[in-house]
């Protein structure tokens, strides 16, 4: 959530005008994350977050904002999209779609503890199953085609030990991908960052821009291997904790059981493989937040010396 758009206090008042949201008392760029702009904006009558949409198009975002309005009535702690005084929640900014959200209470954690893991394993279940029936038509770019488009991009500027690494993990899912996984909507980048907590009480999940119709196991992989990971190592307490707190209100199916390690070094090769894309071709705005590509690099070395 990285500022690539600056917006002014004359624009920002103006916007706002066209809400019922009270008048704006100050606001401020948000660091956090890396997709789109985003601003705490205070009013008289409480805390908001203006988001302005820098690569989703005009097509994908009504799907997002009803997603998030399914959530929310399902009590599912997300970000609420404000209407304007015309009931209308997209607007555009400065040239960019832009919707407001109501800001939502807590912190996120950045070494969880062992309580919240379970949290964020039960949250990720009731995700899943308040959209079992929930057809969402955005596709998954983070399957194993979507690697294959980075790989792509990146393939130029790799180191040849890399490269080699690489192309034989990508070799290994091609050979191992299955068509059995239950699907259905995922959030894809459930990151400790994308979390609030107040205490130990999970109150909030954040930035569903990634959302998509996918493997639910992938989901839980990505969240896994974030959560989990303590300097590069998967801590198999916290490991053991979010994977029972998951299966108390979604069990896994013996196929899910059978691809749970290919599913881990799956999301760890993609989001090494993003993140280098970011490093590698950053985009020009302020506040601009990088992610260490090699976190997931040893992520994935550590699942390949595991999974024999």
């Amino acid at each position: 959530m990285s500022v690539y758009t600056q917006v002014s206090r004359a624009q920002l008042d103006q916007f706002f005008s066209a809400y019922a949201l009270g008048e704006v008392i100050s606001f401020e760029g948000i660091e956090d994350g890396i997709n789109n702009t985003n601003y705490f904006v205070a009013t008289t009558q409480g805390g908001f977050v203006l988001t302005l949409f820098e690569t989703l198009t005009a097509g994908e975002l009504p799907h997002i904002i009803k997603l998030l309005s399914h959530l929310v009535e399902h009590a599912i702690p997300c970000p609420e999209p404000q209407p304007d005084l015309q009931a209308q929640v997209l607007r555009e900014l400065n040239n960019k779609p832009a919707a407001v959200f109501k800001r939502l209470s807590g912190t996120a954690s950045t070494s969880p503890s062992i309580l919240q893991c379970r949290e964020i394993g039960r949250q990720l279940a009731n995700l899943h199953r308040c959209t079992q029936n929930y057809t969402f038509p955005i596709t998954n770019d983070y399957d194993l085609n979507g690697c294959i488009s980075l790989v792509t991009k990146i393939d130029a500027r790799l180191s040849a030990a890399d490269r080699t690494l690489i192309n034989d993990e990508l070799s290994f899912q091609a050979a191992n991908t299955s068509d059995d996984l239950p699907l259905g909507v995922i959030h894809a980048d459930l990151f400790r960052d994308n979390v609030l907590f107040v205490g130990n009480r999970l109150s909030g999940l954040l930035d569903f821009y990634s959302a998509c119709t996918g493997a639910l196991l992938f989901d839980v992989a990505i969240t896994a291997n974030d959560w989990c990971c303590e300097n590069g190592v998967i801590n198999p307490d916290k490991m053991a904790a979010l994977l029972l707190a998951y299966e108390s209100l979604r069990p896994f199916t013996p196929t899910e059981k059978q691809h749970w390690q290919t599913l881990l070094r799956a999301a760890a090769l993609r989001f090494w493989l993003s993140r280098l894309e970011h490093q590698l071709y950053p985009r020009p705005g302020d506040l601009i937040q990088q992610k260490d590509p090699l976190v997931f690099k040893q992520l994935l070395l550590q699942h390949r010396s595991l999974h024999c």
